[in-house]
């Protein structure tokens, strides 16, 4: 259903399906001061010959115009089984600026800001700009806090561009700032998006076709459990613990041959180091488990699905991933899996999937019992992000790295996730410091390597790695 105006300036819609999940996840019973599942995303940039107060005004003013101009979105709250929106006062618009707009000071790192805002319950996103020692210009991380209902990992990096981009505008152009000063108090609602089931399927219901194709997928998914899962340490009264993050990012050249090496076996990157990451998770598993199925969602991103003229396409305030109810059988080798990974991965482009079938999906995964196991080898993949999602430049700022994860704070489950950025893929894992040995994170990654370079052909050389905690 699209947004209403109750009474005026205030607007509200209901919740759709997967947002409904996702903030039953966020809301459960435990009572926490840290956020589960919320997304951390990072960019690193440089700007050379610029004022850092004139740099750190420009982000503000930035981030004023996504909310205004973009996606008001980024301001919306729940409640009562609906989504909000209250156009704001000039006094109101300064006090939301002065909660989610915040500069790190006094040379602190991005690490001590993750950990600062890890003992705060802020239920709107925040952007976080940390500064940089540099000698040649200003140097910062940027770093976006936000709920995983509003978004996934790409839309957060698709928000994170537009703020770099209305900033580069506000340094060394006219455009934003016109914009800005044209806006008329309460346009922005026009911009707010609908759910994730009414953009895929608008004006459109489930058909008795559609509940059938849905119900057999999990039919065959059920099929499979119980599931593989990670072996682990059991320590619950650590929780709330830390989240460690260990990745690793390759060469140019490296990546430019596996993409040449799956391409010449007909598979994909993502699918090749899935099947590896399973390689590992078969290898490490308790002798108990090692004849299990592995079973386990995924989410498909369907924003890159729109059509090019969707403006929801370029819209990054909404959660536009959908799971996938993927499998494979213990006992396939490594091409016969990839290859079967890839087969799967093909259901989020069907048309039917797409836009006769999301709504009966968020409808049956809201009511099915998934019987995961609590120690799940979950996976994601980001894609080539600046593709489309994060460019490497927006004039003469540079956008030097990124980095995401979100914090599985609740519970145990391994997250490995695998993007692309400037011609160079990162493989990254974050676990719960309470239910894992940091051996076991390096024996998955060591096996990744080992699985890749023996089955294509390669030699994985590593350009640069990483072990941080929050």
């Amino acid at each position: 259903m699209s947004w209403t105006e109750i009474t005026p300036g205030r607007y509200q819609r209901p919740l759709g399906g997967a947002e409904n999940g996702m903030i039953a996840a966020i809301t459960g019973e435990r009572q926490l001061v840290r956020e589960p599942i919320r997304i951390h995303a990072f960019a690193d940039f440089m700007l050379e010959e610029e004022d850092p107060a004139d740099v750190i005004a420009a982000f503000r003013d930035a981030w004023k115009a996504l909310r205004l101009l973009k996606s008001p979105d980024i301001a919306t709250t729940y409640g009562d089984g609906h989504s909000h929106y209250k156009v704001p006062s000039v006094e109101e618009l300064e006090r939301w600026l002065q909660q989610t707009f915040r500069v790190a000071q006094g040379g602190i790192s991005a690490q001590v800001v993750v950990k600062e805002m890890q003992s705060l319950q802020e239920m709107l996103p925040v952007f976080y700009i940390v500064p940089q020692h540099s000698e040649a210009g200003f140097k910062a991380s940027v770093i976006l806090f936000i709920s995983h209902w509003r978004t996934e990992a790409a839309g957060a990096f698709k928000m994170i561009s537009h703020v770099l981009g209305y900033a580069s505008d506000i340094l060394s152009g006219t455009s934003t700032r016109e914009a800005l000063s044209r806006h008329l108090p309460g346009s922005e609602a026009r911009l707010l998006n609908p759910t994730l089931e009414d953009i895929m399927m608008p004006n459109k219901s489930t058909t008795p076709e559609s509940k059938s194709r849905i119900q057999q997928l999990l039919e065959d998914y059920d099929s499979k459990l119980p599931p593989l899962d990670f072996p682990m340490q059991r320590d619950p009264s650590t929780i709330p613990s830390s989240v460690k993050l260990k990745l690793r990012r390759y060469k140019e050249t490296t990546t430019s041959s596996l993409v040449n090496a799956c391409k010449a076996r007909g598979i994909s990157v993502t699918a090749a180091v899935h099947s590896a990451y399973l390689e590992a998770v078969w290898q490490l598993a308790d002798n108990d488990k090692k004849s299990r199925n592995y079973a386990s969602m995924m989410p498909a991103q369907v924003r890159t699905r729109l059509p090019p003229t969707s403006r929801y396409r370029d819209q990054g305030a909404w959660n536009a991933s959908q799971m996938l109810m993927m499998s494979a059988l213990a006992g396939q080798d490594f091409l016969t899996r990839a290859l079967d990974l890839k087969r799967q991965y093909a259901i989020a482009s069907q048309q039917t999937w797409l836009y006769e079938d999301m709504r009966e999906m968020s409808e049956q995964l809201g009511a099915h019992p998934l019987a995961l196991e609590a120690s799940m080898p979950w996976f994601t993949s980001h894609g080539v992000l600046d593709q489309e999602m994060i460019p490497q430049s927006y004039g003469k700022l540079k956008v030097e790295s990124i980095l995401v994860f979100a914090d599985p704070v609740l519970g145990p489950g391994i997250v490995l996730g695998v993007w692309t950025f400037r011609g160079k893929m990162t493989v990254e894992v974050h676990w719960n410091t309470a239910f894992y040995r940091d051996d076991i994170m390096q024996s998955t990654l060591d096996i990744i390597d080992q699985t890749l370079s023996t089955e294509l052909g390669l030699n994985m050389e590593i350009e640069g790695a990483m072990l941080t905690e929050f």
